[in-house]
């Protein structure tokens, strides 16, 4: 695969690969000082048979530039479309046989809607594009720790594609029968985006499932994990899983710079900032905030993080101070909801589960977070003031009655702007940092809540980057899914 970057159009590319493979046509990206490489023309193969001889510079009136960079479509012979069935396809360079980057694939369909495979997915999918949590008993829901974002995430990918049906990969323990059947009957592949690029991803046998598929694979807004903006040099096998997917597709799509630099650390430098797709989810490229005068703001959802770990929070002790008395001071001056997204005893608390209530009250003053000084207020809040959802539709609902959103979770604020509910991020990991310079979300720095009340931090003018920026970042998101071949709704 050729060392490429796009971020913005900023790195050093050496030659051209293929953004998208159909059976009728292809894209090629590659540098405007590179093209003389394309002069003796390409090579298609169908099902590893020369087929024809292609000269993309000939194709002028179908070349675009920006920025140096071309993006070139050339129309492949119309009997390739009429005469083969998902044919295997390639491409490389005839002088020297050299494959291009990309090439080696069974095109999408485009006479049906294509059938696809979920690598991780979350929760489970129900009426084609909607997710909610699996059918567990109370008991198991408040036991387990299930991050809500991830729901929210896959929900909202699921909400862009364009798809006939989805069926969950096996990463674990597949056979050379299911590795043929996926082949055969799955048009692409796609893993959600997450925080899956980081030192402790355990991948099973993704990298090798992802080799040996012929069918293009997408990941859409993945991002890395850490708690600064630090190096992270990802272990062999997250080098091979996304060195893989990297080979499958055009570009990994990405939520950040940081996160593309990541990759880049470790070899992987097909890649474009994209954002999340939870913001996009409503699918709604002219979408307004309801931006309410101060006065007019009473209800408030605070997004909770109480549980973290040391790769997201960069000083722990100060992390809890700070968001406990935040979040005192907004129940004192707001009709306050806390939107719980996966902690075991907060969830005790919100099912009025007594078992589990008890133990769960004597963990929370053990680890500093109930004090007898603020327990009153506190116990006041967990039993009346919390929200729980088991499905992402319910999200949906509940926000849209809120005037602000605030907090601690991504997940808590995307889909609250998604709904145009303005939602401010507070800056304690590289992950918010990152989504919020992306999408130009209002970003509070995490020791600016020391006193402050969240009359301090709204303004319509805090949103004004965000909703002039908007549609640009919407169009963005659109141009990524379709220059990739993604199918899409977008």
């Amino acid at each position: 695969m050729p060392a490429r970057s796009i971020l913005g159009v900023a790195a050093v590319m050496s030659e051209f690969w293929i953004d998208q493979l159909t059976v009728e046509k292809v894209v090629l990206t590659g540098l405007r000082a590179d093209s003389a490489v394309l002069e003796g023309g390409v090579d298609l193969f169908v099902n590893d048979v020369l087929w024809a001889r292609l000269y993309p510079l000939a194709h002028a009136q179908a070349i675009q530039e920006a920025g140096g960079v071309l993006s070139i479509d050339v129309q492949l012979p119309c009997r390739l479309s009429e005469g083969f069935d998902r044919p295997d396809l390639r491409l490389a360079m005839a002088e020297s046989g050299e494959p291009i980057g990309h090439s080696a694939s069974r095109p999408l369909p485009r006479k049906r809607k294509a059938r696809a495979l979920v690598l991780i997915p979350a929760g489970h999918r129900y009426d084609h594009d909607k997710v909610r949590m699996h059918d567990w008993p109370v008991s198991q829901i408040i036991d387990t720790y299930s991050n809500i974002g991830d729901l929210m995430v896959y929900d909202s990918t699921l909400k862009l594609l364009d798809f006939e049906d989805i069926e969950v990969a096996n990463i674990v323990d597949f056979k050379d029968i299911d590795v043929d059947r996926y082949n055969a009957e799955f048009d692409f592949a796609f893993l959600r985006g997450s925080n899956f690029i980081h030192e402790y991803m355990d991948w099973a046998r993704a990298g090798e499932l992802i080799e040996r598929l012929k069918i293009p694979v997408f990941a859409i807004g993945v991002g890395a994990q850490a708690e600064t903006r630090r190096p992270i040099d990802l272990p062999p096998e997250g080098q091979r899983v996304w060195a893989a997917i990297g080979d499958k597709c055009g570009s990994i799509g990405v939520r950040g710079i940081y996160s593309a630099e990541v990759l880049a650390h470790n070899g992987i430098k097909n890649v474009e900032v994209v954002g999340c797709p939870s913001l996009f989810r409503k699918r709604d490229r002219n979408l307004t905030l309801d931006l309410k005068h101060q006065a007019d703001v009473r209800r408030i959802a605070f997004s909770l993080r109480r549980e973290t770990g040391g790769n997201y929070c960069r000083d722990l002790e100060t992390y809890l101070t700070l968001q406990r008395a935040f979040m005192l001071r907004l129940d004192q001056e707001s009709h306050m909801t806390v939107t719980l997204h996966g902690e075991r005893e907060e969830k005790a608390y919100f099912f009025r589960d007594h078992d589990r209530e008890l133990p769960a009250r004597e963990t929370l003053f053990e680890e500093d977070w109930f004090q007898e000084s603020n327990i009153f207020q506190m116990e006041d809040i967990y039993r009346n003031r919390m929200f729980f959802n088991t499905t992402v539709a319910a999200y949906d609902d509940f926000i849209a009655t809120q005037d602000f959103a605030i907090g601690y979770r991504v997940h808590g604020i995307l889909p609250a702007l998604a709904n145009g509910i303005p939602g401010m991020l507070v800056d304690y990991d590289e992950r918010s940092a990152e989504l919020a310079q992306t999408l130009n979300i209002p970003l509070i720095p995490e020791s600016e809540l020391k006193n402050a009340s969240w009359r301090d931090f709204y303004t319509r003018e805090a949103w004004s980057r965000f909703t002039r920026g908007f549609t640009e970042k919407y169009d963005t998101m659109r141009n990524y899914l379709t220059k990739n071949g993604v199918p899409h709704r977008l």
